[in-house]
């Protein structure tokens, strides 16, 4: 089936009879999209594809040339139908008729009849397209239901237009390309313009270029989908059809494995925030089977991980930094096969990983970068969805100690507590947190008192450096501490007692905060000031049974969470 209305297949008709007077070269392969008929001097139609057939019946060459003169002085190259001369010669017509391709009408020839051949040959041409295009796209779009989308209709499109293509990321790289491209030549070609599309021809390489959006998150068209050849008449009409449609196509099969990305985190999120707020109830079936569904069967070693910034940031460059440490790590989960769920919190990347507290390490060391400036604390091993919330508070509590150490080291596992931390750790926080209120309750009603506290151990013991933290003389510092030995009863020269208090402080520092979460509160975001002072700003409190407990005065940031 002819997909073009062409000037020889009018000529080629026997119906019509038409006789070529006078042409220019190639005449045979000229498009007509329809035809026109001329009453009298209507020169409405200036279009070069419209046949233009005139009605008046010349005796002949000359008076052919007087009737059509003003058709002959249009500008371009028109195809002009009209009756043959009487005397069967077309002498003088080809220097008048210039460009213009002359067509002669049999003397019983009917214009009428010519024209509807014409609108007859081109709607079939219409018909024709419509089908080839409706054809190409279904073919097309049946890629995207193929395991790796992109790759596919990659290869579709190559296959039909018999050339390379490939789809160019926004950083220059050539995603699926279905044979070798010189990108180093064909990317600045195609970067020098600020339209959609465009063709080119460079180096011998022929080809269009059309942008698509690789990236929902800024909604822009920074890549390109390129189709090229070493064809000089690459692209044709049907080529450019193609690749405009996969570039649609192509950025559909962004957004949607965008969204599947976006569903399977809010997923893995819901599942694991879930598991971390399980405290009376340690079993849930149901859980347990979500959790399966995602690849968590506790069948391996599996723990919990809490990765926090180690140093204070604005709040927008602090957001900025957990995110990108939650792409990459996702990423490298993903490409190294460990099975896991990440959530994203105000002040940290919490996760659950099916892996060792080594295999953790390596795959932040591989992270490399976005992780540098995080801490990271890896929990016990959760042998079912019961002990989550265990391992959870663990990788707190590490994070915690990593924070009070004078050391360099960035990691901690539960492996490497020191006694007093695994007695912690084991006990467990609700009853932490109970016995830490009784212990601090002389201190209830003397905010100064649990401000200088905290101070003192944030720094390290350390009395010239919490003094100055504080904006106090060293002096005063020691008077005050000593007022918190007698209130409490205790000297801070005892280790016992050092160690009490700082395990009494993290334990309702962590209290306060899984509270907040519980109750969907989100705290402000950390400053420079102590974690003591931070505390006293925080919104809400913890209440236990006998009032109003302590961790009001010195919030969530005294631990790892706010």
């Amino acid at each position: 089936m002819a997909t073009e209305c062409t000037l020889g297949d009018l000529l080629r008709s026997d119906r019509l009879g038409l006789t070529l007077l006078v042409g220019t070269p190639h005449a045979d392969s000229r498009v007509i999209r329809g035809a026109q008929l001329l009453l009298g001097n209507d020169l409405s139609s200036h279009q070069d594809d419209m046949v233009l057939v005139s009605v008046h019946r010349p005796e002949d060459g000359a008076s052919l040339l007087t009737g059509l003169s003003e058709v002959l002085d249009l500008p371009g190259s028109r195809i002009i139908v009209t009756w043959l001369p009487q005397n069967g010669t077309s002498e003088g017509l080809e220097a008048a008729a210039g460009q213009h391709i002359l067509l002669g009408l049999p003397a019983d020839g009917d214009p009428a009849e010519l024209i509807c051949e014409i609108a007859r040959a081109t709607t079939l041409v219409e018909k024709t397209l419509t089908g080839r295009l409706t054809s190409l796209q279904r073919s097309l779009t049946q890629a995207l239901a193929e395991p790796v989308p992109l790759k596919a209709l990659t290869s579709r499109v190559a296959k039909m237009c018999n050339a390379v293509v490939t789809v160019i990321g926004a950083a220059g790289t050539a995603e699926y390309p279905t044979g070798p491209l010189p990108l180093s030549l064909l990317i600045p070609e195609i970067s020098r313009t600020q339209s959609d599309s465009q063709t080119f021809a460079v180096g011998g390489w022929y080809g269009i270029a059309v942008r698509v959006a690789t990236s929902a998150s800024t909604g822009e068209k920074d890549g390109w989908l390129l189709a090229t050849s070493r064809r000089a008449s690459f692209p044709d009409r049907y080529s450019e059809a193609a690749v405009y449609i996969a570039a649609s196509l192509a950025e559909t099969s962004f957004h949607i494995d965008i969204a599947a990305q976006q569903q399977e985190k809010a997923v893995r999120s819901a599942v694991l925030e879930e598991a971390l707020a399980m405290r009376l109830e340690r079993q849930n079936t149901e859980l347990a089977g979500r959790m399966a569904s995602l690849g968590i069967s506790f069948e391996q070693e599996t723990r919990m991980i809490f990765a926090e910034l180690q140093h204070a940031r604005s709040p927008a460059r602090e957001m900025s930094a957990l995110e990108n440490l939650y792409f990459h790590l996702q990423r490298h989960l993903n490409s190294d096969g460990i099975p896991h769920l990440l959530v994203l919190r105000e002040n940290a990347v919490v996760g659950l990983l099916q892996a060792s507290a080594s295999t953790v390490r390596r795959t932040f060391v591989k992270v490399g970068q976005p992780s540098e400036d995080f801490l990271l604390g890896i929990g016990r091993n959760a042998v079912d969805v019961g002990h989550v919330v265990d391992s959870y508070h663990d990788a707190q509590l590490a994070v915690r100690f990593l924070r009070r150490e004078d050391t360099t080291r960035r990691s901690m596992s539960n492996e490497e507590f020191d006694f007093a931390t695994r007695l912690f750790s084991d006990v467990g926080l609700d009853k932490m947190g109970e016995w830490a209120n009784e212990l601090l309750r002389p201190l209830e009603d003397k905010q100064t008192m649990l401000l200088t506290l905290s101070t003192y151990f944030e720094h390290r013991q350390n009395i010239m450096e919490a003094a100055d933290a504080l904006s106090v003389h060293h002096n005063s510092l020691r008077y005050r501490l000593s007022k918190i030995e007698s209130t409490l009863d205790l000297s801070l020269r005892d280790p016992a007692a050092v160690s009490s208090l700082f395990l009494a402080l993290t334990a309702l520092s962590m209290v306060e905060a899984q509270s907040r979460a519980q109750r969907g509160i989100t705290p402000g975001a950390r400053t420079g000031q102590t974690a003591m002072a931070r505390g006293a700003e925080a919104e809400g409190a913890v209440f236990d049974e006998a009032g109003r407990g302590l961790a009001e005065r010195f919030g969530a940031a005294v631990g790892p969470e706010r």
